[in-house]
């Protein structure tokens, strides 16, 4: 029994107001350790070579005396850099974490809903309480959250069933910027090699970056 921690009591939560409370602690660590990882990214902005001068020998003296003026700078941006890359799917795990407990509160709290016509081909109407919120490149968030929580839950295994392909489908391709021809936004697309999880993508793409902005919209999904 030694080195163990047992908890002989458990409170049931029997509402989706409970369920957010006995939560917050948690989920409040999961943002504090998903901005400590950000922070890595945000350290790798390296200053800017600006020039009026052509192509030619001239712009090159001035680039090579700008390099070595800044070189303490650019070399802690590059170590900064690395140091976010190595850490990356830590911050996909973190941010799979909150999409979870996300998840599996529309999963046990979610009101019922119709579902939207351009969604009944693809959503069973087991998956109807998911289709809820505000849309986010055309899909309800409620679903969004549904799909990207099962993406990162089985990121190695393809491909995934629907309606989270067609969800991550419409968050690749209905991102709106105008292009001369159509264009996948490789931050959503799961034929993308880069990208084990989307996890850290979508929750900047519905702007979870604190608890305050998760909760909001939890509470509005579940009608709190």
């Amino acid at each position: 029994m030694r080195n163990q921690i047992i908890l002989w009591l458990d409170f049931p939560m029997q509402t989706a107001t409970e369920y957010l409370a006995k939560t917050e602690s948690a989920v409040r660590r999961l943002f504090d350790g998903i901005d400590f990882y950000l922070g890595l990214l945000r350290t790798t902005v390296r200053p800017v070579f600006v020039t009026s001068e052509p192509f030619g020998p001239a712009q090159d003296a001035e680039f090579e005396a700008w390099r070595i003026a800044n070189a303490e700078s650019l070399a802690a941006a590059r170590q900064a850099e690395e140091e976010f890359i190595a850490e990356s799917f830590t911050l996909d795990t973190l941010s799979g974490a909150v999409l979870q407990v996300a998840e599996k509160a529309l999963e046990l709290y979610g009101k019922s809903v119709s579902i939207p016509p351009e969604w009944r081909s693809v959503a069973k109407p087991v998956k109807a309480k998911f289709c809820c919120g505000r849309l986010v490149r055309t899909v309800p968030l409620g679903l969004v959250i549904h799909a990207a929580r099962n993406q990162h839950a089985h990121f190695n295994e393809r491909p995934l069933r629907e309606p989270n392909a067609t969800v991550f489908e419409r968050l690749a391709t209905a991102h709106g910027y105008p292009t001369p021809e159509p264009v996948r936004d490789p931050a959503f697309d799961l034929s993308n090699p880069s990208l084990s999880s989307f996890a850290t993508n979508i929750t900047s793409l519905i702007r979870w970056r604190t608890y305050d902005q998760y909760a909001i919209d939890m509470r509005a999904l579940l009608e709190i």
